[in-house]
């Protein structure tokens, strides 16, 4: 790559576009810690990855299950043992072949031309640490096993099973199922919690869990727990920030800097008992940084930005 010179300056500072200039804010985040004489990141712009969650009442806080089906088994909603809430769904064996637990069925997924991934997650915990159960994709008859997560030991700790399929494209339209069985016979009761299916058509990567009530980034589609749910991308601008420095000691000035590392040179001083609020739209795409003249002051307030650059 050519070397930089000083005609190349346009390309040095960011022209927002009528559309990102009129952008209501939709992201924040709201902040409280201590600062020390040691440049750290109040935030870093990070859009990370977008998903989705089929499943409804993934983390069973609904006493409603009926989304679940038992398969040689009795299902009921636990509130003994829980990895996300206060509840999980408690399956019991009936212990007279492999294959006993529960289903879940989705949506229809339409025909595509471009390749779809299936990817489906749940955490399981054993009642006892024995035995094993098997998490699977199946097609729409029930029988036809598509991908496995292989067999996983049930343990007295929740652990997490993950199985992939790629839909090819031009398959036509069909619903799929989430199996979670005993791999062999046993009558170990065990747990399920934190339950995704998602459908993409970008990676064959298994996004992180999500459902509605995580974060501000996170959204039930309808009803909280007995619906869809979406994880929306993080800001990748920052448009503003108020912070207080909450200090009554002259000495422990803040600074505080944007797209680079705070120092006294770099730096907007935030006094002791002082407040910056920025009150017209700012643009910056990697960090806010603070740094404390002395001491750990603590400052709080809040970061405002929009998604979508």
């Amino acid at each position: 790559m050519a070397n930089e010179r000083h005609t190349d300056v346009r390309g040095w500072e960011i022209d927002a576009s009528t559309r990102q200039a009129v952008h209501p804010y939709t992201k924040y985040k709201p902040f409280r810690t201590a600062t020390s004489t040691t440049a750290a990141n109040l935030t870093t712009i990070a859009r990370g990855e977008v998903a989705t969650n089929w499943v409804t009442n993934p983390r069973v806080e609904s006493t409603d299950v009926t989304m679940y089906t038992a398969t040689g088994s009795a299902i009921s909603r636990d509130t003994g043992q829980a990895s996300s809430g206060a509840a999980s769904l408690l399956v019991n064996p009936d212990n007279s072949a492999a294959g006993e637990g529960f289903y879940w069925v989705s949506p229809n997924i339409p025909k595509s031309t471009s390749p779809q991934y299936l990817s489906v997650q749940l955490e399981h915990r054993g009642a006892s640490a024995a035995s094993a159960v098997t998490l699977e994709i199946r097609a729409e008859d029930g029988t036809t096993v598509l991908a496995t997560s292989g067999s996983d030991n049930l343990a007295a700790s929740w652990r997490r099973l993950t199985a992939q399929y790629s839909v090819v494209p031009n398959t036509t339209a069909a619903s799929y199922r989430l199996y979670l069985t005993t791999t062999a016979q046993h009558n170990i009761n065990f747990y399920v919690d934190k339950i995704m299916f998602e459908v993409r058509e970008d990676t064959t990567e298994v996004s992180t869990y999500i459902d509605g009530s995580v974060s501000n980034l996170y959204d039930w589609t309808g009803t909280a727990e007995l619906s869809t749910s979406i994880k929306k991308p993080d800001a990748d601008v920052i448009r503003g920030i108020k912070i207080t420095n909450e200090s009554g000691t002259t000495a422990e000035i803040v600074y505080v800097a944007f797209d680079t590392t705070a120092t006294a040179t770099t730096g907007i001083p935030v006094l002791a008992g002082a407040t910056l609020d920025t009150n017209f739209p700012i643009d910056f795409r990697k960090n806010v940084s603070v740094v404390s003249a002395s001491g750990t002051p603590t400052v709080s307030g809040v970061i405002w930005g929009i998604s979508g650059s």
